[in-house]
């Protein structure tokens, strides 16, 4: 089956089983792409990409979805300025994710931000009241304790990776300029 898809904004051109998984792929195609997973199956979380934008397990991506699809690896999101907020927040609090992780969690921390942004965008000036303040805050803590639950390694606690989301979170809206 051939496959034309962009990886870490290159176009590639893949010919692959339709069943083949993403990651064993991307490790085909790449020296660099980092994952430490041996599972193959999700159970460790350590094989994440951005598939479309949407943080996902590389080794539960087939071939046959792959045609016209956007992947960022880790390799590619470390090009990035976002990458340097993650970094930042890392060396501020003096906590990172162990060698085995690093690559995923740093993504998955990422993806979360995102999903925060998307969270606090909804609430414009004139509908926050304190109880939507209270809800917003339970909400993304909540859903950020349910998310982070798909990387198995316990090098960090759901609490240290709730505020490197929330430091990185503030340095980059800093350096947009947008108000919290």
């Amino acid at each position: 089956m051939k496959i034309n898809c962009t990886i870490d904004g290159s176009p590639y051109s893949i010919i692959a089983n339709a069943d083949k998984p993403l990651n064993i792929i991307l490790q085909e195609k790449s020296d660099t792409y980092l994952i430490n997973n041996s599972c193959l199956s999700a159970e460790c979380g350590n094989c994440l990409i951005f598939f479309n934008g949407i943080c996902l397990p590389s080794c539960l991506i087939p071939a046959f979805k792959l045609n016209g699809a956007i992947i960022q690896t880790f390799e590619g999101y470390r090009k990035t300025r976002f990458y340097h907020d993650i970094e930042r927040a890392y060396a501020e609090l003096g906590y990172k994710p162990c060698k085995q992780c690093y690559a995923s969690k740093t993504l998955l921390i990422e993806s979360l931000i995102n999903k925060l942004d998307k969270v606090r965008l909804t609430y414009s000036p004139s509908n926050i009241n304190d109880n939507n303040e209270d809800e917003e805050k339970n909400l993304s803590s909540e859903f950020i304790h349910n998310e982070i639950k798909i990387n198995k390694c316990k090098c960090l606690s759901a609490s240290q990776i709730d505020n490197i989301i929330q430091l990185a979170y503030l340095y980059r809206r800093r350096r947009s300029g947008k108000k919290l």
